[in-house]
């Protein structure tokens, strides 16, 4: 018995298939949450707590963060992730002034915390921080709760009407996909984080620079209060030797 030998686009439409819903992973992925970067300011020896709704299908959430004060020690600041039974999945490691975190987390509620000496003064090994190191951080950070790339796939694949079988193959190139954009996202906060630190150190320099220019006005006005008092001097000195030859 014959049978039909296989053409070109036969042979083709598979991959034509696979490249389309490659690329939607990539285009359309759904991202709830943080669009850009923000910054907050933590005053030392305390937590705050951002509550995150992952919704009932499972999600990735992921992010990024930067210490934007330069000056001081890292120590004492600690980004940690808690699950829904307030478990901790992720935490930055010790004395990082940035980093990324993506972690598979399941519906309900999480917890993004920012920690500023909190957990470093309750554990008696560190060393006491000094006090001009006991100050208020401001940390830049950004959140985004997405889809992973096979179940934007597979979503495409059923919106489409096409039966899809995700082998090794293409597991691993959603992998790569979605490390991909996470990278190209953590690049994007990168940029945003440097604008912020531009911001503060903008800050700093025009506030040094208001203080050198209110110190020399100092000296100006002091040193013609001085000069005119000089010259106040030597004309009472002359005055009084003048009236003195009468």
């Amino acid at each position: 018995m014959n049978h039909p030998r296989p053409t070109f686009l036969t042979q083709l439409f598979p991959r034509l298939t696979l490249f389309f819903l490659l690329s939607c992973c990539c285009l359309t992925s759904t991202v709830v949450g943080l669009g850009s970067s923000i910054s907050h300011s933590i005053p030392y020896g305390t937590e705050e707590c951002m509550v995150i709704r992952v919704p009932a299908e499972p999600h990735v959430v992921s992010g990024s963060f930067d210490l934007l004060d330069t000056k001081y020690s890292p120590d004492p600041v600690r980004i940690a992730l808690y699950n829904t039974k307030e478990e901790l999945i992720w935490s930055s490691p010790p004395s990082a002034t940035k980093g990324t975190f993506s972690q598979q987390s399941a519906a309900g509620k999480h917890w993004l915390c920012l920690e500023n000496g909190l957990t470093y003064e309750q554990n008696g090994k560190n060393p006491a921080m000094p006090p001009n190191q006991r100050v208020t951080r401001t940390i830049g950070f950004s959140l985004r709760i997405k889809k992973s790339g096979k179940s934007n796939a597979r979503k495409t694949a059923v919106e489409g009407g096409v039966k899809i079988d995700i082998d090794d193959t293409t597991s691993r190139l959603l992998e790569l996909t979605d490390s991909l954009n996470e990278k190209f996202q953590a690049l994007v906060d990168h940029m945003s984080f440097m604008k912020s630190r531009e911001i503060v150190h903008r800050e700093l320099h025009e506030e040094t620079f208001t203080k050198v220019v209110r110190w020399n006005i100092l000296e100006i006005c002091t040193v013609v209060v001085v000069t005119f008092c000089q010259v106040l001097n030597v004309w009472y000195i002359l005055n009084n030797r003048r009236s003195s030859l009468y």
